[in-house]
């Protein structure tokens, strides 16, 4: 969603923004090492942390940090204030919107207990703002909607019409987001006349054409075109392609409102493409809903369907919470129109499950936000606590004489001896401990190996026992009844009972004999683990249990390790045989590559697939199985699964 976010002195349009390059930042970094004082050195600092963040997040936001204790410790504060203000900046472009609100709630307290001036007045606002814009991505509209309003009091202290123009765009959309369309309409005709004002091109452009698109949504024609023709003369003045797509949307409305679906369709899936190029999930999202209600509205029933769900799609990866709940409205009605009860009730289920979920989530984001503010009050606290603590012990050090000097660099000295002595001795544990863990790691894959051959052994003997003893002894009796019945005259139906008697050994025979192949396949033992596994998953299709596809890559001519063999064979035995017991699946696939890294097995499913976190704390014997082979072949497991979305594991062993 566009939403515009303050940082004092600087201004950041989070739909798209560029990261910084190597050379900006080298410029930044010389401007800020060659600063004539600390105080100039700090406001480069700023610039350069900034910056520096959205490459690396953990070096900007610690210069950061750094140039706030730095500003306390020298008696600025404003400086420390909007240190902070840029530390919350980092949170926000990293997406970790719960910590930026804790640290603005906090700020705006620090930025109002400074002296009056226009940067405190403006550095407040700007908090504000965020404020309202951080609440809004977390779906919490009506505390969006007060820190909105209360940064527009600041702003227009300021008379700052470009400050306002933003603030005024930025509270309309919480109200389009909800399909209020006249309180829109009124903070977007605010947002226009700050514009007007004081040309900002790009977001005059974009109040404009939205409040056109919301004119036609109202059936207010003449006024909707005035201030679309208005938009489109000022849009060679823009360089923003996301002007282009609310000029293209406003359009598709206005063809919309005049019943003229094609010419509609064509305006808005122009601008679904332009959002594809501009990369920005909430316009992705609003033109694929758009293009999908043109299509209802020409019948075109299968494009319609596949734009709606993939405006859908889109709209809960990144909780757009409300849009979400419009377009999960919208498809059940239209399912009720065309006569598909069934398909509308679900829609209508998923529509009350939604609803359930964003109510547990906004008090999951209330409980993570309690504690963040918890937190951040704790560290400031501390902060505060250090500075003092800072401030005493310089006083103390002013009063010292020389013979306090001397016996601090004799405390420091036997300090550095004994930290030294204390490092050398932690070290020694820790290389001891690294060795204690290396042993016990060794003697569990010892364990485990021992384990396993004694179970391919013991698999082994019993199917040799199977094929050779019992199998044996079956064919011998069927021999000897087959030459009973050539030397004995039978009645008809004495006949028929012992041709199904022999009916059931031969069925008894060929049980046995798929027991004891499944036990240790006599292909992988003779013909390799590429040749088994193909056998395998032919025995598995042929059953008509699954559809399921076996693809070889890399492995003409290569021998693989019996040991590795059997292992790689029983893993993909127990992922098949979880496939057909707990996913529902129709189709499967089975690939085995060899790299020159290793051995890659890859098994995929299309079944219902499961919370991949509850792997962590199955206790089941069959995943515990595989585990212990990956542990003992020194491999590497990777489960890819999602409630609905089929399950991926990708097993990588070394050769």
């Amino acid at each position: 969603m566009l939403r515009i976010l303050w940082v004092v002195g600087v201004l950041f349009c989070w739909a798209k923004i560029g990261l910084a390059q190597t050379p900006v930042l080298d410029s930044l970094k010389q401007l800020m090492t060659s600063a004539p004082n600390d105080s100039a050195r700090l406001k480069h600092q700023r610039k350069y942390a900034i910056t520096l963040a959205r490459i690396d997040f953990e070096k900007g936001l610690k210069l950061e940090e750094g140039g706030a204790k730095e500003a306390r410790a020298k008696s600025w504060p404003m400086l420390a204030a909007d240190f902070e203000l840029d530390m919350s900046t980092a949170y926000y472009e990293k997406g970790d919107y719960i910590t930026s609100i804790a640290i603005n709630e906090q700020n705006a307290k620090t930025y109002g207990q400074l002296p009056e001036s226009p940067q405190r007045i403006w550095g407040l606002a700007a908090v504000l703002n965020n404020l309202g814009t951080a609440y809004s991505l977390i779906n919490e509209l009506d505390s969006a909607q007060q820190y909105y309003l209360s940064s527009i009091k600041q702003f227009e202290k300021l008379k700052d019409s470009s400050s306002l123009l933003v603030t005024y765009f930025n509270i309309a959309f919480l109200y389009i987001d909800i399909q209020q369309w006249e309180q829109a309409k009124k903070y977007l005709q605010l947002s226009i006349n700050h514009a007007a004002a004081n040309p900002d091109y790009e977001n005059y452009v974009q109040s404009l054409a939205r409040n056109a698109a919301i004119s036609y949504k109202l059936n207010k024609i003449t006024e909707g075109n005035q201030l679309l023709l208005q938009a489109e003369s000022l849009l060679p003045k823009t360089s923003f392609e996301l002007s282009r797509i609310y000029c293209l949307n406003a359009k598709g409305d206005y063809y919309g409102a005049t019943n003229k679906w094609a010419e509609a369709l064509q305006q808005h899936q122009q601008a679904y493409q332009l959002s594809l190029q501009y990369n920005d999930p909430y316009y992705i999202a609003d033109e694929a809903w758009e293009v999908g209600r043109s299509h209802l509205n020409l019948r075109q029933q299968d494009s319609a369907v596949g734009y709606l769900n993939k405006a859908l799609q889109v709209a809960r990866q990144y909780n757009y919470m409300p849009k979400v709940k419009f377009i999960l409205k919208e498809l059940s009605l239209y399912y009720g129109s065309i006569g598909n009860f069934e398909k509308a009730w679900q829609v209508s289920l998923q529509l009350a499950d939604y609803t359930d979920s964003l109510v547990a989530l906004q008090n999951h984001n209330r409980i993570l936000l309690n504690d963040a503010r918890y937190q951040s009050a704790k560290k400031e606290g501390r902060i505060n606590e250090l500075e003092a603590t800072q401030l005493l012990q310089q006083l103390q050090i002013k009063q010292k004489n020389t013979l306090n000097y001397i016996l601090i660099g004799a405390a420091v000295t036997m300090l550095v001896i004994g930290g030294l002595s204390y490092r050398n001795y932690r070290q020694k544990q820790a290389l001891q401990q690294q060795r204690i863990t290396e042993l016990e790691t060794e003697k569990q894959l010892l364990a485990a190996e021992a384990v396993m051959k004694g179970e391919e052994k013991e698999r082994s003997r019993l199917a040799k026992d199977l094929h050779d003893g019992l199998g044996g002894m079956l064919s011998g009796i069927k021999h000897s009844f087959q030459h009973m019945k050539e030397n004995l005259i039978m009645t008809a139906e004495n006949q028929l009972a012992f041709e199904r008697s022999m009916d059931m050994l031969d069925s008894s025979i060929k049980e046995l004999r798929r027991v004891a192949h499944n036990m240790m396949p006599e292909s992988l033992m003779k013909f390799g683990l590429e040749v088994a596994l193909k056998d395998f998953c032919n025995a598995v299709q042929q059953s008509g249990a699954l559809q399921i596809s076996f693809q070889s890559l890399g492995l003409e001519n290569k021998v693989v390790d019996k040991q590795i063999s059997i292992g790689v064979y029983r893993m993909v035995q127990e992922l098949i045989n979880n496939t057909l017991k707990h996913a529902s699946a129709t189709k499967c696939i089975v690939q085995l590559s060899k790299t020159a890294d290793g051995l890659n097995i890859t098994v995929e499913d299309n079944g219902k697939g499961f919370d991949g976190n509850l792997l962590t704390d199955s206790g089941g014997m069959g995943w515990s199985n595989i585990r212990s082979r990956i542990d003992y072949l020194k491999g590497k497991l990777d489960v890819q699964s999602s409630p609905g979305e089929g399950t991926s594991v990708l097993i990588e062993i070394p050769v």
